[in-house]
């Protein structure tokens, strides 16, 4: 009985029936309409569910043929897995897209029969199996759409309805046209007989007719250029009725297409070519919206593109086996991720962007904007990041690099735009404001992340990364945000314990480099995160993110597959990204850090997709047997990591990310979160070394580390603000490792692993120190502070510390790290980078010497007489910090001997430099020749510039270190303008006008559109027909 309800042509009879009974039950009462909507609206959702459920148990596809006899003669049906998985989606997105729209739908029961019927038609166009039914199908949603439009109720909505049926009605005349022309040349209506007789579909009526079919299905899609009737009925629409459109009406056209696919055999790449310029300037044109609902249509339209492209490129290389990952992760991700954006800006009520400020709708908003964001933008742990990565793969393995470009760079823009719109919505300060979105108004948006989380589950078991352990992070998160309403100290100390007790749990069987990468990024992590123990506000959402933060970077050094490490480095990311929107001061740098950090992820991820190319794994042990042809794959991954870590050239976003993000935070990005980036360096570097792979490369590796040393010293040289010239100075410092990487032998390995140490001990203590400085006197330049020992003498202590393990003075780590490199250079006959060595150490030593004179010593300003030490909260981590730099100068063995045998265990015990083993070489410890010399020139060249300081300044100038500073400073200045900036200053404003001039298609005219869509047909019937006759000619 339950089981023949439960069939789907029922769902045609609720539609139906539903659609005939609710203006008869109106006449009953005004009430009766609302129960047979939401009856019949349900019933289908239930029904697709339970046939997509039996399905998936290995039920037989559900064939249905009407009348009692075979097509031509009856309607014939098909609900199979794929049916069932679109049909079950879009009557999901149906049911909570009525809910959002409901104080609407209400007021006419005419609409209520018009909702009904267009999910009706959707359903229909999934499952029909006939070609003319399907163009019954897609007149019936048309209509029903139309209809829907008069909700808006205002002279643009009206407006922008007329040009929607002015387009789709010259698309539907085509497809009737080719529908005609194909039975013509087939005898049969049918899609399945049809595509057993596509040899009959050939010679000039055949091709029109396919042209002509085509044209229908792809001009519903919206290509660009011919979509500006698109955009304008997304902008002007009702935000529930647009997000209908875009998810609903284009899913049932692009199930359509993919049914017809097979008949576009021949024109694969052609509807590849336009999918791509689709996506690629649809998200061009998105970079300039300004009307929330326009961008989202932007989004949508290439989100769409996306899919038809992915389609048509793995059914051109017989990737079939794909299609559910890819193609299905794409379309759930964007079905609910943009059904509940449109959803939430309906809920707003804010057309312009500029009038959004989510800070004043409160955190359940803020969670459910943020997690729908990183969901339309492709990212972990949603279903489109597995798909994207899949789909990636897939095209590298075929060679399609043009296409990987294309979909990463699309991918960057829409991000772009779409994270534009959240930095300016979270802006605080302004008139504007939105006030709290009622519970009812967010539950529709959050169930869709309720879903997407789902799907996530399912899409990164399907692709074999469903560790516990990988999604650890998350769920400790989530754990943590239960808990925001406990005082900000208790959250912090809860933050500790779980990061601990899950970070000691995943940190267990992590060997080699790995392992000791992951102890040491764990217990300097939690050591610098204690110390946000000093701050007593709730900092909402701050602990949960840093204990994604923490766990992520160890899940990362566990990962042992190419998937598992992208997807730890992409969570490091976003949870990076989302601690910098916290910080009022930083929310103006959030989206350059993460475009600079997508960029970085791509260039990662294009690498290793061309390494699974070339051994046919993912297994990341593999990549030590790839030989040279992997070289490009390990250029990549390399380029990725310097991009992240910021060296020269695309260093832009670090200065500003460090001295803007919250004080305590500025030391876990320099000490722990840059280190990640290193680590994959590392290995990259191992690597390409292990399988003789870009070893001609090491050199200009080398150079650029250098390079980023010695120009970032300058620019932390001419710095006024305290935490700049921190930020600086740890990309200098920085360098100095990349440099050591880039020396492929054991030795500089080692020193590498060396250097991390005490860069991590050393800007740790650093940045706390400001921190401590920033919390007693609210200052942060150098100029205004002075004398602060008297006053903070412990902090000035550990600072003097650090300061002298970074300059690389005796006795202290930094100058055994710095002998290890400056001797290796040697050996190797890197004398170029090994004099910007030189020269770096001496401008390393002038901004140290700035650094410690301006803060702590000289007069103390009267306003500072009664300051009180830092807080204990910001001073034990740094006494913790100190004891590292000590017992790692002192017992540097503890370190060198793990390092050295981790590096590669069967070389080990026969590492030999200049004759003596690595464990004689700690054990003679006489590098007095190497680094004296170095540290000599640099004292030398730095009293040669204060004599001369002191010969050519005015007597009125004073005779102080300030004024020592002061004279350089503009001398520097010229030489180290920062052309980097200016260079992608330069690129921004050129994307931006590429998009202005793009959207200028766009008249706003529905004759102009109407012409659009013809001569959009016109040219693809001459790349069909034309070009391969004049080819053939």
């Amino acid at each position: 009985m339950v089981e023949g309800l439960l069939q789907p042509l029922n769902i045609f009879l609720l539609g139906l029936g539903g659609g005939f009974l609710i203006p008869l039950l109106y006449r009953l009462s005004k009430r009766l309409p609302a129960v047979a909507f939401w009856a019949a609206l349900a019933g289908i959702a239930v029904i697709s569910g339970a046939c997509l459920w039996r399905l998936l148990g290995g039920a037989d596809a559900f064939e249905i043929q009407t009348a009692g006899t075979a097509p031509p003669l009856a309607i014939s049906l098909r609900l199979g897995l794929a049916e069932g998985f679109f049909a079950f989606c879009v009557n999901l997105a149906a049911l909570l897209g009525a809910l959002h729209l409901w104080r609407r739908l209400r007021d006419s029961y005419t609409f209520l029969l018009l909702y009904l019927i267009l999910v009706m038609g959707i359903n229909g166009m999934i499952m029909t199996r006939d070609l003319f039914n399907l163009f019954v199908f897609l007149e019936i949603v048309s209509i029903a759409t139309y209809g829907l439009f008069g909700l808006g109720q205002t002279r643009a909505s009206l407006a922008g309805a007329f040009k929607y049926i002015m387009a789709t009605v010259l698309a539907s005349s085509f497809f009737l046209l080719g529908t005609v022309l194909l039975y013509h040349v087939t005898g049969t209506l049918s899609i399945d007989e049809m595509l057993a007789r596509r040899d009959l579909i050939a010679g000039p009526v055949g091709t029109t007719a396919l042209v002509l079919v085509l044209a229908c299905l792809v001009i519903e899609l919206k290509p660009f250029p011919a979509n500006g009737w698109g955009l304008d009925v997304y902008e002007t629409a009702p935000a529930g009725v647009a997000a209908l459109v875009s998810v609903g009406v284009s899913a049932g056209v692009f199930f359509a297409l993919f049914k017809l696919m097979p008949l576009f055999a021949p024109h694969l790449t052609l509807v590849a070519v336009s999918a791509a310029v689709t996506f690629l300037f649809s998200n061009l044109i998105g970079l300039r919206q300004t009307n929330v609902q326009r961008m989202l249509g932007c989004s949508s339209i290439a989100q769409m593109a996306l899919l038809v492209l992915a389609l048509a490129l793995l059914l051109r290389h017989g990737e079939d086996e794909a299609l559910p990952l890819i193609v299905g992760g794409l379309f759930f991700n964007h079905l609910f991720a943009k059904a509940g954006l449109f959803w939430l800006a309906g809920a707003v009520q804010r057309q312009r962007i500029r009038d959004w400020n989510v800070l004043s709708a409160g955190a359940p908003f803020i969670l459910v904007f943020c997690s729908l964001l990183v969901a339309i933008a492709g990212l972990p742990p949603f279903p489109g990041f597995w798909a994207k990565w899949e789909l990636v793969l897939r095209l590298a393995e075929h060679g399609g690099y043009a296409w990987i470009a294309v979909v990463l760079f699309g991918s960057l823009l829409e991000a772009a735009y779409l994270f534009q719109w959240f930095g300016r919505a979270a802006k605080a300060g302004r008139r504007e404001t939105g006030g709290r979105v009622p519970p009812w108004d967010l539950f529709p948006a959050a169930a869709c992340v309720a879903l997407l989380t789902i799907g996530g589950v399912v899409a990164s078991w399907v692709a074999g990364a469903a560790s516990a352990w990988l999604h650890a992070p998350l769920f400790a998160g989530a754990a943590l945000l239960m808990a925001e309403g406990l005082p900000g100290r208790a959250k912090c100390l809860s933050m500790l314990l779980v990061v601990f007790a899950a970070g000691a749990w995943m940190v267990q069987g992590i060997g080699g480099i790995n392992g000791l990468f992951a102890v040491l990024l764990l217990s300097g992590g939690l050591v610098i995160a204690a110390a946000g123990l000093y701050r007593s506000d709730a900092r909402l959402g701050y602990y949960p993110l840093m204990a994604v933060l923490l766990l992520s970077n160890v899940a990362l050094l566990r990962a042992s597959t190419s998937l598992e490490f992208f997807f730890a480095w992409e969570i490091i990311t976003l949870a990076s990204t989302f601690m910098l929107a916290l910080s009022t001061a930083a929310r103006g740098v959030m989206l350059q850090f993460l475009l600079f950090s997508l960029a970085s992820a791509f260039l990662l991820l294009t690498g290793l997709a061309i390494a699974r190319a070339v051994i046919g794994t993912t297994d990341l042990s593999a990549f030590l047997a790839a030989g040279p042809v992997a070289a490009p794959a390990f250029v990549l991954i390399a380029l990725g990591c310097m991009v992240k870590i910021g060296v020269i050239g695309v260093h832009v976003w670090l200065p500003a990310a460090y001295a803007k993000a919250d004080d305590d935070f500025s030391a876990m990005l320099s000490a722990v979160v840059g280190k990640v980036a290193v680590f994959g360096l590392f290995m990259a570097a191992y690597q390409a070394a292990r399988s003789d792979a870009g070893l001609e490369l090491a050199r200009a590796v080398g150079w650029i580390g250098m390079l980023t040393t010695v120009v970032a010293a300058f620019l932390a040289l001419q710095q006024a603000d305290m935490k700049r010239m921190l930020a600086y100075s740890s990309l200098s410092q920085t360098g100095y490792i990349i440099t050591a990487v880039a020396l492929m032998s054991h030795l500089g390995w080692v020193t590498a692993l060396y250097l991390v140490a005490n860069h991590l001990l050393v800007k740790g203590i650093l940045f706390l120190a400001a921190a401590a400085v920033i919390e007693r006197t609210g200052l942060k330049r150098l100029e205004a502070c002075g004398g602060l020992a008297r006053r903070m003498p412990l902090t000035f202590a550990v600072a003097i510390v650090a300061l002298v393990s970074m300059s690389g003075l005796p006795p202290l780590a930094g100058f055994g790290g710095k002998w290890l490199l400056l001797s290796a250079m040697v050996d190797r006959g890197w004398y170029g980078p090994l004099a910007l060595g030189v020269l770096a150490t001496l401008v390393g030593l002038l901004y140290m010497v700035r650094f410690g004179h301006a803060v702590f010593l000289g007069p103390l300003k009267p306003e500072h007489a009664e300051l009180r030490e830092a807080p204990a909260a910001l001073l034990v981590p740094q006494f913790v910090l100190v004891a590292g730099i000590l017992l790692l100068s002192f017992f540097p063995k503890l370190l060198m001997d793990p390092v050295s045998a981790a590096i590669d265990p069967q070389f080990a015990s026969t590492l030999v430099w200049q004759g003596m083993s690595l464990e004689l070489i700690y054990a003679y410890w006489n590098p007095a020749r190497a680094m004296a010399g170095a540290v000599g020139l640099a004292l030398l060249g730095a009293v040669l510039l204060w004599i001369f300081y002191r010969i050519s300044r005015r007597p009125s100038r004073s005779g102080s270190p300030t004024g020592f500073f002061s004279y350089y400073r503009p001398l520097l200045a010229p030489v180290l303008a920062s052309h980097a900036e200016r260079f992608w200053g330069a690129v921004s404003v050129a994307v931006g006008g590429a998009a202005g001039t793009a959207r200028r298609v766009y008249t706003g005219n529905g004759q102009t559109y109407a012409l659009q869509v013809l001569a959009y047909v016109l040219v693809l019937y001459f790349f069909v027909v034309a070009v391969p006759m004049l080819g053939g000619g």
